[in-house]
Order: structure tokens, then sequence, then C-alpha cells
């Protein structure tokens, strides 16, 4: 219960308080100004509420000196029961109540909630550890600063408190007793609480003491507002310049941000002049209405809360329920959903409730028409302005951050449909339309929530289902326990092995041999083929094809237009299983792809062939990999569930927004939140830990002949490793790479090379094993990927045009033949990985005859000009029996890849 309230109450303060200090810490790259920064506009923004709170305290106690002399009259002559009825009618006749007492007590209600807000946050900031600021050594810790005699003593609480009691002397000159006595007995409470607390926590709250005196220093100006807005303005202008200077390469949006803060600032006296203006104009009616405004405002969060707390975070999280199944320590990804719920009813509902609950009749109808407009607005950016930005990770990190820069479309459409709406909401309420708002804003609340339900209802049955595989594939795979062998080869037989690296680009292979000198003697007998093209850009559209052949590749799917994708999709994963299983092959198959059309654990194909061996491998080593390299990894087992609650409250209100202020708020996924190892090593360890082990978990007990199919992601999940060796580190000191010299590099270019040449490493390793234990020459390799990735790749650098679209087409294509001992070589006839089922098949006694459609797949070839697509990525968006491809950046290619003029657009008839 106290973590329920916390999160309404206090974090959306705290949320508040991070997102000043990372504002200001990247400004100005100073954690002291930083934490002034959390002072001076969490001041401002309170100042409000204080004055409020003031404004009652002082009713209230004008009302006590007022009734003082009749109460202590009445108190003289009357005691008992006959005192308190006496009381009781000189107070209604009054019209005062004994409860209204706690109106004095208002603003110390208002302190505390901030009050626990900055303790936790800073008091828990690591980044203050061994943080200076001018005579503070650390703001991690206790100042210290006065020792004697040995003894150490920490000045800045004194301080504090100092300030604090010359601020009270002065707002409390006039006071009774009573209310001097709480401003003291605050003062000293702070100073107990906070004595041996970090400095920089000290120093913020000294800070604010030092605003409550300037404020009461104010207060006695005739013009105490003109002061204010004076300082703010000087202080707007000042940071806008500072940001300016030290940061001159600002990305367009956030000056537009930036620039337009500073103005929103200097047009304060025009926007009170304006809400003046509206009042007058469009919301008095408003004011005297007092059912028709709580039932708007109230309407109002309601559609905010749902659409913010629910709608927005369980779109995302159904859009892949699976993925964010089992992280850290949460099970049912509903946690996700349900805790932003939590901290949006906070943000929605709780404080702006109080605030309208403390607000003057004009204000609350001020604040009743800007929520409903904003509500308003809110909806558009979410349906209309949603944009289309691609993969988002499970951390919340798109895959191309590019995407989040508005086109000048979504800049000013969104801001034009903004206005009509302050102006439609306006016009209504003019004309005391209350019915239709109301009726409004009651079916768009029931809409969202209803939208929301429908969302938590297909997680759950999905999560349900996914659970259930996962409990039957634990039962079956207890071979997975610990490093018990799963994949076992013959020595006597013939082994047919696929190492499906998945998003592996062919062309940083050269680059990886030059940086692993002794991975060319690895792959003895290989042979690499660098003009090869996937038939898609994921895995979606390029795996059926490399699975099944060429009877599978995106344009043959889609004339077998009376079939379900994922029925044909089921198929192409069966096609070497089956040919292998019938041909008296022992056959394992390990993560398959999208396995009906499942993001993993899914193997209902399979129930049919009881004797293949299919198993979920993925993530099984993980734990023992970290607990084998705990001295150079930091291993947290909650940190990918806490990543997840903490960034999606800001994904949510990063989607309300509109499209100019996405990018800034998404903070290259950050999310404007203090920089936490968001420890994407976790999922790129749930991978490349098989691959690690893979000579652990190898024997070669198979009787007969072996068919194996490994599924692999280390080359699908991006992260920066330790160069030169590419290994996995929690601190990564080197990042370099081999392309550094050619071009400027983008983070994802860098991490994808890392984990692509970490995977070769592994793999390497473990052909030298199969070498070792004389496994190499009855077996026949391929390492093979389905796709590439929209990223710098070697082989276009001299393209004119589309040179990362025509990346996304390069798969890896590795291939070693049995008893094959020559060195690595190269051969650049041009190939697709389509081509692996019948290099797969080839002269060995085993059908060539396709077991679901009945035809050869080696008379199925067909590459001579070949036509390569992209669409949809997301098996739940190709629900039909036909992809729908994205022309735009679909391709007919023939010979030699490299060549641009090879490359032309699909012509659509």
């Amino acid at each position: 219960m106290g973590a329920f309230i916390y999160n309404i109450v206090v974090y959306p303060l705290e949320l508040l308080v991070e997102l000043i200090y990372v504002f200001f810490l990247k400004s100005f790259d100073n954690s002291g100004i930083a934490i002034a920064g959390i002072s001076i506009v969490i001041s401002l923004l309170a100042l409000p509420l204080y004055n409020i709170a003031d404004s009652l305290q002082r009713r209230e106690r004008d009302i006590r000196i007022k009734l003082k002399p009749g109460i202590d009259r009445i108190k003289a002559v009357f005691k008992g029961d006959e005192q308190y009825m006496i009381l009781s009618t000189y107070y209604r006749q009054n019209h005062y109540h004994p409860a209204y007492a706690l109106r004095s007590s208002i603003s110390l209600m208002i302190q505390v909630p901030f009050f626990i807000a900055a303790y936790h946050f800073l008091s828990n900031l690591s980044q203050l550890q061994g943080q200076s600021f001018f005579f503070l050594s650390d703001l991690g810790q206790p100042d210290r600063l006065l020792t004697i005699g040995g003894i150490s003593f920490n000045v800045l609480p004194i301080l504090m408190t100092a300030i604090n009691v010359i601020a009270g002397i002065i707002y409390s000159k006039g006071f009774p007793l009573r209310d001097k006595v709480q401003l003291y007995g605050m003062a000293g409470l702070f100073m107990i609480l906070l004595y041996n607390s970090p400095a920089g926590l000290v120093y913020y709250w000294t800070l604010n003491n030092i605003f409550s005196l300037v404020k009461n220093c104010f207060y006695r100006l005739k013009s105490p507002l003109k002061a204010l807005y004076g300082c703010a303005v000087f202080a707007s202008i000042g940071i806008t310049v500072a940001i300016s200077i030290a940061h001159p390469s600002l990305s367009f949006a956030n000056r537009i941000v930036l620039i337009g803060g500073c103005i929103a600032i200097l047009i304060i006296p025009l926007f009170l002049r304006f809400i003046d203006f509206m009042y007058i104009t469009f919301l008095a009616s408003l004011a005297e209405n007092r059912k028709g405004r709580n039932l708007l405002f109230v309407l109002s969060c309601l559609i905010l809360w749902a659409l913010c707390g629910l709608l927005i975070p369980s779109n995302l999280i159904s859009s892949s329920t699976i993925e964010f199944s089992f992280l850290g320590n949460v099970e049912n990804p509903l946690s996700y959903v349900y805790s932003t719920a939590i901290i949006f009813f906070g943000i929605c509902c709780v404080w702006p409730s109080a605030i309208y609950a403390l607000a003057s009749k004009k204000a609350k109808a001020i604040i009743a028409y800007l929520f409903a407009c904003l509500s308003l607005v809110s909806l558009f950016n979410v349906f209309l302005f949603r944009g289309n930005y691609g993969t988002v990770s499970t951390h919340l990190e798109f895959e191309n951050p590019t995407v989040l820069t508005p086109s000048l479309s979504l800049i000013v459409i969104p801001f034009l449909v903004g206005v009509i709406c302050f102006i439609i909401c306006g016009v209504l309420v003019k004309q005391r339309r209350y019915k239709i708002l109301s009726g409004l804003f009651l079916i768009l609340s029931i809409t969202t929530l209803a939208a929301s339900m429908l969302n938590t209802m297909t997680i759950q049955k999905e999560f349900t289902e996914h659970k259930q595989n996962v409990l039957e594939n634990q039962a079956k795979g207890s071979d997975v326990e610990g490093l018990k062998p799963v994949f076992h080869l013959s020595k006597e037989g013939k082994n047919v092995v696929v190492l499906f690296l998945d998003r592996a680009i062919n062309a940083y292979f050269p680059y990886a041999l030059e940086q692993i000198p002794e991975l060319r003697e690895q792959l003895d007998g290989f042979v690499y083929y660098p003009n090869t093209v996937s038939f898609g850009t994921d895995t979606l559209y390029g795996a059926p094809a490399m699975m099944g052949g060429y009877e599978y590749t995106p344009g043959e799917i889609n004339k077998r237009d009376n079939e379900k994708l994922v029925d044909k999709h089921n198929e192409a994963t069966l096609v070497l299983p089956k040919l292998f299983l019938d041909a008296g092959y022992s056959v394992t198959v390990t993560d398959p792809p999208f396995c009906n059309y499942k993001w993993e654990g899914d193997y209902t194909p399979f129930k049919p062939y009881p004797e293949i061996k299919v198993m979920n491998i993925q993530g099984k080593y993980a734990v023992q990999y970290k607990k084998d390299f705990s001295d150079v990894l930091d291993w947290n087992t909650n940190a990918e569930s806490k990543i997840i609650k903490k960034r999606l409250p800001m994904f949510s209100l990063m989607k309300a927004l509109a499209p100019l202020l996405r990018k800034t708020i998404y903070d290259t996924g950050r999310y404007f939140l203090v920089d936490e190892n968001s420890q994407d090593i976790d999922i790129f360890l749930n991978s490349y830990s098989t691959l690690y082990y893979l000579d652990s978990i190898t024997d070669y007990t198979a009787e007969g002949n072996t068919y194996t199919f490994i599924d692999n992601q280390t080359a699908h999940s991006p992260v920066f490793l330790q160069a030169p060796e590419y290994e996995p580190r929690s601190r990564v000191t080197d990042i370099s790479t081999p392309f550094d010299e050619m071009t400027r590099l983008s983070e994802k270019d860098i991490a994808t090379y890392h984990v692509y040449v970490a995977a070769l490493k592994r793999i390497g390793i473990w052909l030298e094993k199969l070498k070792k234990d004389g496994m190499y020459d009855n077996t026949r390799i391929f390492i093979v990927a389905d796709h590439g990735k929209d990223l710098f790749n070697p082989l276009f650098k001299d393209f004119d045009n589309a040179m990362n679209d025509y990346s996304r087409y390069n798969p890896l294509l590795l291939v070693k033949d049995f008893n094959s001992k020559d060195r690595l070589r190269t051969d650049s006839t041009f190939m697709t990985n389509a081509d692996l089922p019948q290099l797969a098949i080839e002269n060995l006694e085993v059908s060539k005859v396709n077991p679901f459609t009945g035809k050869n797949l080696l008379e199925s070839v067909q590459k001579q000009k070949v036509q390569v697509y992209t669409g949809s990525w997301d098996p739940k968006k190709n629900l039909g029996t036909q992809f729908s491809f994205d022309y735009s950046r679909s391709f007919t290619v023939h010979d030699d890849i490299s060549i641009e003029t090879n490359w032309s657009p699909i012509i659509v008839k």
C-alpha cells in the first residue's frame, strides 16, 4: 500500500526532479549546477501552490484573530460540555469550523511530497559520488566542512537552517506565536533529518530556503510579480545562450524546443492577458456552472490517464507480448502496464485534482478548459500523428532514431490541429454546450478505456499461452539444464549443420578475418560467397526461402493466395527437417525463427513429428556465463525489468506529445532519465552464451546421420563489446572498428560490427574443436543469415543512392562441404540464401522433392534476376494470405550486387 501511494503522490514529483536534473546536467555537464536547476525550477513551479496555501493560511489566521476575543471570553466563563456547545454555536454564527485550522498546515502538506521526492532522488543518485562543486568536495557524502579535534561537523545543514529561520522571521512578522513555533519547529526538524545526508541533497534544500528568503523579500516590494518576472526573463535568456554556446551542434528540433521554452518565459505577460481574454470571452459561464465544469475536468483527466497510463503502454506490449515476457524479475508483462497506469494516475488525476481543489472558480474554469483541450490534442497526437518509427526494442530504443525527426508537415499540421481544438472547445463552452462536450468526452474516455482493456486481455491471453509453451519446453528439454550436451553429432555417419546467424551482414566478413587472423585457419574448407542477397529485409521475408528454398520467396508465397502466411512460413520451417527425417537422419532444431508466427517457444508445427527434437535454448546459458565472468560483468537480475518500468512512462509521454517534441524527449533512447546501464548486454548474452558454450553442449554420441539447425541471435543484438577482443564487459573502454577511418559511424553501426565479430570468434573456436575431435571431415556446415541490416556496409559505400537499403539484403553465406580441406576461399558467384536447402541435400541420399508441395527443390531454383522485398516485420501485421510490400525499398537485382546499376526498383504493374 505504501508503494502504491508513493507511486501516485511522490513518484510524479521525483520523475519531474529527475527530468530537470538531466536537462541541466546535459546543458552544463556539472552536477552542482544541475541541482541548482532543480531548486529553481521546482520552486517556480510550486510557487502558485504556495501562494494559494499562503492565502488560505492568511484567511484562517485572520479569522482566528478576529474570533480570539470571543473564544477567550467563552472559555473564561464556561466549562465542559456547556463550553463546547457555546463554542460550536459561536463558530457556526461566524461561518467557521475548527477543522479549518488544518489550512495552516497546507503549506507543510505541499512541502512534504516535494521533500520526499527530492530526498529519494538525490540520496540515491550514484552519479553524485565523488563529484565536487566549489567548496563541496563530494556531493554524494556529508560535507564535513569543519573539523575540530579530529571530529568533523557538517556546516551546510546549519547554514540551511539559519537561512530558513531568517526567511521565517521575515515571513512571520506580526504572526501569532503558534504560527511562528510551527515555522521554526519545521526548520529544526529539517536540520535533524538532513544533518547526515549527502551534501548534494542539503545543498538543494539550502537553495530552496534561499529562494524562500528571496520570495519573502520580494513580497515586501511594491510590485513583486514584476520583479519575479524580470528575474525569470534574465535567467531564461542566460540559460538559453549558455546552452547554445556549450552545444553548438544542437539539432534543429532540440534548438526549436530550447528557444521555444525561452520565448514561453518571455511572453508570460501576454499569455496571462490571453488567458484573461479567453476567460472573459469564452469561459466566464463555465466558472459559474459548477457541475459542468467539474464533469469536464474529471473526464479530461480520465482520458489523459487512460491514454498515457493504459492505452499507449498496452499497445506497445501487446505488439510483442512474448518479447516482453520473463524479463528480469517480471514474468507477466502486464506488470509494466499496471505500474505505468499507477504513475499516470498520479500525474493525470491526483495532482491535477489537488491543484483544482485549491483553485478559485476562475482558475478552475481555466484548468478544466485547458485539460479538455490537452486531452483532445493528445488523442490526435497518438492516433493521427503517430508516426512510423519502425522497430522498438524491449528497452524502448528505436533501431533507427532518425525517423523521430519530424517533417515540416508534422510540425505545422499538429500545431494547427491544436489551435482548432482550442477554438472549438472555447466556442462550445461559450455557447454553453456542456452536454455536447460532456457526451463527447464520456465517449472518448469509454472508448480509450475499452481499447486498453482489449489490449490487456490480449497480453494476458498471449502470455498465458507463452508460459504454457515455456513450461512444456522446460519439461521436454531437461537436456539444457547446466551444460549438458544438446547437439549430438555422429562420429560414423554424416552430419549436416546449419548455423543460422540472424541479421549477420555479409560484407563485414573480410574485415572480421583481418581482425581475427586465426579465424581464416579455423574456417579451412569453407567457401565464402560475398555476392549474396536475401529475398527480404527481415526474418519474416528472408527466413522462409533460406529454410525452404525458392518456393518460399516472398513473391512465390504471395502467389499461394488461398493459404495463410503463417501456414506457409511453418511449412518452410519444416522442409529440411522433414526431408532429413524421412531419410533416417536424427534431426535437432533449436529456436526456429517465428515458428507459428510467435516470437519464441511455440512449436505447434512440429507436433506431428515427435521424432524431431525441437527446443528453445536461447537464454538458457546466460546465467552460467554471468557466473563464470562475474569479475567483468555487473550482474543485476532486476535491471532489465527495472529499466522498462522506468522508461515506459516517458515513452507514453513521448507518444502523446507533438511530433516536434518526440526526438527531444527520446534523447537517443535515454528519455531524459539518469543514464543507467540499460544492460542490453543481457539480451546479447542470451544468444552469445549459447555460442560460447557450443563446444560444451555438443557431443558425438548420435548414431547414423544427423541434421542440426541452430538459430542464434548474437549478431541481432548490438551492444558495445571490448575491442579488439570483442568480448562482453560491463565497462567497455575501447569500441574501435576497422571502419573508423572510412566514415563516421553511428553507435548502431559500431555495436552491430562488434557482435558480428564476437559470433564468428566463438564459431571459429567450435570449428577448431570439431577438427581436434575428428568430426570436421564428416560434417557439412553452413553459416548463413536471413537478411542484413540498414547500416553502414563497405560493399555499398560508394553507391550514390539507397546504400543502407541495399545492405538489408546482404546476408552472410559460408559453406563447408564434407571432406573439404582447402584453405578458405572466396567465390563471387551470384547467390541467394535460398540456395541453402539445395546445397544441404546435394549428393545425399535425401529426397529432392518438397514433402509439402511435391515440387523438386533443384528445379525450383530461379535466380537469373531476383526480386527482393521489404514490408512489415511483425507477424501480427501479416495475418492474411499475402504480404503487403513496400515497393519504395524493394528491388530487382542480378549478377554482381556491388554494381549499383544492377539494382533497380520493382515496377508494379
